[in-house]
Formats: C-alpha cells, sequence, structure tokens
C-alpha cells in the first residue's frame, strides 16, 4: 500500500446562524491506499457529518466538502498512521461564504 497526504475542505453548518457567520477547516491526513482512486471512498467514509450541541444551545455540524489535493509521500512510516492529521487551520469569515468562494480566496485548490 502507498502513502498519500490528502488536503481536505471541511465546512461548518451552524443552527441557529443568527450572526451569519461562516467557518470552514482545511486539513491535511495521511492515509494508507492501493490507489489514488480508492482514496475518496475511504474519507466519504471517514468524514462522515459530526453533529454536536454548541455552546448558545444550538446544533453544529461539520461536514466534508472535498479533497483539495492528494500527494504520494516517498517517506516510510511504521505502525497506522491513517487518518493522522499533520495540519489544520480553521478559516473563519463574518459573513456567509461558499465552499467554492473560500477555495478561490485562499488558492486552497493549488
Amino acid at each position: 500500500m502507498k502513502l498519500y497526504s490528502v488536503k481536505l475542505l471541511l465546512e461548518s453548518i451552524v443552527v441557529p446562524n443568527e450572526d451569519n457567520t461562516k467557518t470552514f477547516e482545511e486539513t491535511i491526513v495521511l492515509l494508507r491506499s492501493t490507489s489514488r482512486e480508492d482514496i475518496e471512498a475511504k474519507i466519504r467514509n471517514h468524514f462522515v457529518d459530526y453533529t454536536y450541541e454548541n455552546a448558545v444551545g444550538g446544533q453544529t455540524t461539520w461536514r466534508f466538502v472535498t479533497i483539495l489535493d492528494v500527494f504520494e509521500l516517498v517517506d516510510v512510516f511504521d505502525g497506522d498512521v491513517d487518518f493522522k492529521e499533520v495540519y489544520c487551520r480553521f478559516l473563519p469569515f463574518d459573513e456567509m461564504m461558499t465552499a467554492e468562494e473560500v477555495i478561490a480566496l485562499y488558492s486552497l485548490d493549488k
């Protein structure tokens, strides 16, 4: 199996969203896979919607949006490294943004 670095975009959906804000998360995880083609299925099976009660009594759901980049690593790692996060940043906005706008604004797909 080959080892890949996979850059993803996640989206936070807050209900109710009274202050009309939006937050995305760019994250990079490691993933072992037999081929690049199998990666999307593994990602979709792992990153299912996760909903919890937030601090103001509403609901926050984190949702997988898209795979931004896939890079095959040449390093050798022992043990289970699947879905180990190696990088993460939150992208908060004071207004509603679409995933496409965030990808273009930050050139996340480059």
